[in-house]
């Protein structure tokens, strides 16, 4: 908070003496500019007791214009007041430019429950804009970047009912915020994490549906969420900048398996597109699932990727989840 202060400006007081007085002489060297071929006169000089004849006088004087000074007539200013000297006038009071308080660096970070076992989390870091930082949840950790005023908003899908998040960055600072999430019994989660830049892709199609179809849900077909209605299918949000270095990324899928809507399976699948980021390199994964109400389980995956010859092929891992067996109630 800045505060504002004011300085005020003591004036002195001044005596301030005001006469007039003339003192008229002609010098060699100024009467010599006037004067030229004439001889220059001695100065004439006044005493009090001298008689001085009204043609010297007149000579050797100049008109004083008379001021005149015009106020209105209902002002009601008397003339005396004009006497008041410069110590009777209040000093001026001037405010002081607002004192730029530092920068608060602290970072905030709240967390909300929301519908679908969703947590509305939200970073505010004023001294980190557009900077990294890294979003831990419950043994997942993500890349985003904040924005130029140092604030970041996501909805990220709680996988504990009493949801604990930490955020940081690089310079370690940091903040954590916590939600209790009631309804995560009521969905089904599989969650897919890594660090190269397009290693690996969740991928759930959903009571048969074949790739590319309806009901086949990843990253180029997510879903968005509608909290104004029950979700009667799932969902896939992503996390991860890929413009950061070294980046962690995150994608989560969401089923509302406890509304228990139609009997069917939702099959998981994990696929790496062999790319020139990561052709011919080692890559790591893990995988976290909980079904309705367990505990969530996880797998960690380690690989070397194709040579970059087979840019473009696509590698089809299964056993990083289990199928969902979703029942009709």
């Amino acid at each position: 908070m800045s505060r504002k202060k004011n300085l005020r400006t003591a004036a002195s007081t001044f005596a301030v003496a005001l006469g007039i007085g003339f003192v008229m002489q002609y010098g060699d060297a100024v009467a010599s500019r006037f004067q030229p071929e004439q001889e220059a006169k001695a100065p004439v000089v006044i005493t009090p007791e001298m008689v001085v004849p009204e043609d010297v006088v007149a000579a050797n004087s100049f008109a004083i214009p008379e001021a005149v000074i015009e106020m209105p007539a209902d002002e009601g200013i008397e003339l005396a007041a004009l006497n008041t000297t410069l110590s009777e006038v209040p000093a001026p009071v001037f405010d002081a430019p607002d004192v730029l308080a530092a920068p608060d660096c602290s970072v905030e970070m709240t967390a909300d429950g929301l519908p679908m076992a969703m947590v509305a989390l939200s970073v505010s870091a004023p001294c980190h804009p557009s900077m990294a930082v890294t979003i831990h949840h419950q043994g997942l950790m993500f890349s985003e970047l904040t924005d130029e005023k140092g604030d970041l908003s996501l909805l990220v899908p709680a996988l504990a009912t009493e949801a604990f998040f930490i955020s940081s960055f690089v310079d370690g600072e940091g903040a954590v915020a916590s939600a209790t999430v009631a309804d995560l019994a009521d969905v089904d989660r599989a969650a897919l994490q890594w660090q190269v830049v397009h290693a690996v892709q969740l991928h759930a199609r959903e009571f048969g549906a074949a790739y590319g179809a309806e009901g086949h849900v990843w990253n180029a077909a997510a879903r968005e969420i509608d909290f104004s209605k029950k979700a009667e299918e799932g969902f896939l949000v992503s996390f991860g900048n890929p413009a950061i270095e070294n980046g962690k990324f995150v994608e989560i899928y969401t089923f509302p398996s406890g509304l228990g809507l139609r009997d069917g399976s939702v099959a998981l699948t994990v696929e790496a597109e062999v790319t020139a980021e990561n052709c011919a390199r080692d890559i790591s994964a893990q995988s976290v699932q909980i079904d309705s109400g367990q505990e969530p389980s996880a797998i960690d995956l380690t690989m070397t990727m194709p040579d970059c010859d087979a840019i473009g092929e696509f590698l089809v891992l299964k056993n990083m989840f289990k199928d969902l067996t979703l029942a009709a109630k």
